[in-house]
């Protein structure tokens, strides 16, 4: 198990590097090929192009904070799809006679299209009307007791992202133990004489643990790139709306530090993912 380990932590710091060279080259097309600038990937000030993205000077804090304020997000979008979409995929696919996945991934769905993003334009602009400022109003400071204005913020920022990327888990997951139902077997335990309930948690659901493991980071992706539209429209100081600051600030360091951000995030994932799939293999 230790060897594995290590093999699969020298595998993501090879991707983690891939990813690195990708996000360079592409900053240095954009900026320096496409969009004519002078200064190159390799000519950067790095204290000036940080004062663009940190004006203050104090590019540690800010960004800690930044990832502080991301993480709550990510908290309750990532563990809201995790519950929810497995929770309905799998009521899905026990009630699949009456199409349940559909009717159960339909609203989820509809907010998940362009209504979703046109939702937090329009709370967007409400909050600058109503507060003269947009975003929210964050002059708002809690000194005393659990600060839950901060967790509100966080939830309301993490709402579409969630209905995107549950939307997604709860067909994901449906349709895995909805295609091991339609198994041979399943018709043959039937006619046995055992109880279709039986049937689908003590076989079919047993059966496709493993793939429904394989599903669980699937969703991470979709969430950290609509944190970027999410983030911003709010106003929301986080590392999606850093990434948007950077590019139009043009700052190289902004942009590749989101990027790295997001790719370790997204690698570590599935190193975690590749653990409890290898685990699983070995007690079965």
């Amino acid at each position: 198990m230790i060897r594995y380990v290590l093999h699969r932590l020298i595998v993501f710091c090879i991707r983690l590097t891939i990813a690195a060279i990708i996000l360079v080259t592409l900053i240095e097309v954009g900026y320096c090929v496409f969009g004519g600038s002078d200064t190159h990937v390799w000519e950067i000030a790095i204290s000036e192009d940080l004062d663009r993205v940190f004006p203050d000077g104090e590019f540690v804090p800010n960004l800690k904070t930044r990832i502080l304020q991301s993480s709550f997000v990510i908290l309750i979008a990532y563990g809201g799809t995790v519950v929810v979409g497995y929770a309905w995929g799998i009521l899905g696919a026990r009630l699949r006679r009456f199409r349940a996945r559909l009717i159960l991934a339909a609203p989820l769905t509809i907010f998940a299209c362009a209504p979703a993003f046109w939702l937090v334009v329009c709370v967007a602009v409400f909050s600058f009307f109503q507060w003269k400022r947009p975003g929210f109003a964050d002059d708002l400071v809690v000194e005393t007791g659990p600060d839950i204005l901060q967790w509100w913020n966080a939830a309301v920022v993490a709402l579409p992202l969630l209905a995107v990327a549950a939307s997604w888990q709860l067909r994901a997951v449906a349709g895995v133990l909805e295609k091991e139902a339609s198994q041979p077997f399943v018709t043959g335990l039937f006619l046995s004489g055992y109880q279709d309930e039986d049937i689908f948690h003590r076989n079919v659901a047993k059966r496709s643990g493993k793939q429904l493991i394989s599903l669980f980071d699937q969703t991470l992706p979709v969430i950290l790139g609509g944190l970027i539209v999410s983030e911003w429209a709010f106003h929301y100081e986080g590392m999606g709306a850093l990434a948007v600051d950077a590019v139009k600030s043009a700052s190289y360091l902004g942009i590749f530090i989101a990027g790295m951000w997001s790719a370790v995030l997204i690698g570590f994932a599935e190193v975690v993912r590749e653990l409890v799939c290898q685990e699983e293999r070995r007690g079965a």
